[in-house]
């Protein structure tokens, strides 16, 4: 991707330990070798409900708009996550944070909670911890 004049020294978002490891198994067992990454949405709930949802879905090339902010999956060696100007040219995977959902999640930290089903779903959580209500 090409790099924007602004590079944030803080990511969007932070990842827990176990989103960092979810987003990183979808990716290597995406649908197609043109996917990019996971883009993290704010939307409609699909399941019928009259309500806001937090939504994962894979994002090709084409997806990523010039407002939505990438979150990199990698850690540096001291284990603390990779910084926006280091991973923003580094053509790694990422989470993308669609700009309909960057002010709901700025300085927030995304988890997973993944059902014995194997379905998931994302949480939030806002920046003294609480969880994040997507309807709030």
């Amino acid at each position: 991707m090409k790099q924007r004049g602004f590079v944030p020294r803080k990511a969007a978002v932070k990842l827990t330990g176990k989103a960092r490891r979810f987003c990183k198994l979808l990716l290597k067992n995406s649908p197609g070798d043109d996917v990019i990454g996971i883009m993290l949405k704010y939307q409609m709930s699909t399941a019928g409900q009259m309500k806001m949802v937090f939504a994962f879905e894979f994002a090709r090339r084409g997806d990523i708009g010039p407002d939505d902010e990438g979150v990199s999956l990698e850690l540096l060696d001291d284990g603390s996550p990779k910084p926006p100007d280091e991973s923003s040219n580094d053509d790694l995977p990422k989470l993308y944070v669609h700009n309909t959902a960057f002010m709901k999640v700025l300085g927030g930290e995304v988890d997973v909670d993944i059902k014995k089903d194997g379905s998931f779903t994302p949480i939030m959580f806002d920046r003294e911890g609480h969880l994040l209500d997507p309807n709030a």
